[in-house]
């Protein structure tokens, strides 16, 4: 008979409690307030006039309309049907002087549609940013079947990736792509559309240790915490200037002893990272974990308005816990 393991001796998760909680509850009941997303400022730019005079079909609706309408499916869940008859009504009781899109405009502009995230730095601040990714379900079998009964016909996914502030908690820079493609591949790019803004640190998990990601982040004088392989070693023959972070961090972990990586990590406060797992389990949680659209095309803006929805609620309010001492 195995021994009972003495209770005592294990340690205990640590407890929190919430500071704010008057506040971030009032915020909780906004998020399900219809006009938060159905706002003034998309009803006084619903009507498009950017394209008045130039060639081709003109766009009656402008795209914030396009985008307010996109929102509201994302964060209620609703079809695209079911959209035009829930937009249709709200218009109706607000009394409002507007036309609700057919349901196939939001399909059709939903392709190609720019949906700019936040981008709240002060001046001459820096930006501390965050990268990882995640995996969405696009179509397939249900989990529950396959544990039962196996597979039976192919299942396809997407990989979300995002770039978030570490201090704000906005995403300011997303990419989504098949799940074919490497987080590195796709940290290169989302640096290209943060042109201009000043790094600070630069936080990443193992996916990211490569050459290029971090000559990305040394051209643009950011901070590297990315932790190299465990097996990594200093370079000899030759020098790169943009791998001098990480010969540093190789080397202070073998000075740390036996638990030289957990205790680097505490050091340059690489565990700020779990943020941007947290933000991948709200937007999961709150947004759901499968995208409904079947294009590419749509499913990126399906993803970029859903991560737009989530800024918006960041906005709102965030819980402020403290650590309780027990």
């Amino acid at each position: 008979m195995a021994p009972k393991k003495d209770l005592t001796l294990s340690k205990k998760k640590d407890q929190y409690r919430i500071r704010n909680w008057r506040q971030y509850n009032q915020s909780l009941v906004n998020r399900g307030s219809i006009t938060f997303w159905f706002d003034e400022p998309a009803i006084s730019k619903w009507y498009s006039v950017e394209r008045v005079g130039k060639p081709g079909r003109p766009d009656t609706y402008s795209d914030d309309a396009i985008r307010c309408g996109l929102l509201i499916k994302a964060v209620f869940r609703t079809a695209l049907r079911a959209l035009q008859g829930f937009l249709g009504s709200l218009i109706k009781i607000l009394g409002l002087d507007l036309i609700c899109p057919h349901y196939s405009v939001f399909s059709r502009r939903a392709k190609g549609l720019k949906i700019p995230l936040r981008r709240l730095l002060k001046p001459g601040e820096k930006l501390n940013v965050i990268f990882d990714s995640t995996g969405v379900k696009v179509f397939g079998e249900g989990e529950w079947k396959v544990r039962k009964h196996g597979y039976s016909k192919r299942r396809t996914w997407r990989k979300v990736h995002i770039g978030m502030c570490a201090d704000s908690g906005q995403i300011i820079v997303s990419a989504m792509t098949s799940n074919n493609v490497g987080d590195d591949e796709a940290m290169l790019y989302m640096m290209e559309a943060l042109e201009g803004i000043p790094l600070g640190d630069v936080l990443g998990d193992g996916a990211y240790d490569t050459v290029d990601c971090r000559e990305a982040v040394y051209d643009r004088g950011g901070r590297q915490i990315i932790p190299p392989d465990k097996n990594a070693k200093p370079q000899k023959r030759w020098l790169l200037p943009a791998l001098k972070e990480r010969d540093k961090a190789i080397r202070r972990i073998q000075e740390l002893g036996e638990e030289g990586r957990s205790l680097w990590k505490q050091e340059v406060g690489y565990h700020r990272r779990s943020l941007s797992e947290t933000a991948m389990f709200r937007y999961k949680t709150v947004l759901g974990d499968r995208l409904t659209a079947r294009r590419e095309w749509t499913q990126a803006t399906e993803v970029a308005i859903k991560l737009d929805a989530l800024n918006r609620m960041t906005e709102v309010g965030m819980p402020k816990s403290y650590k309780v001492t027990i």
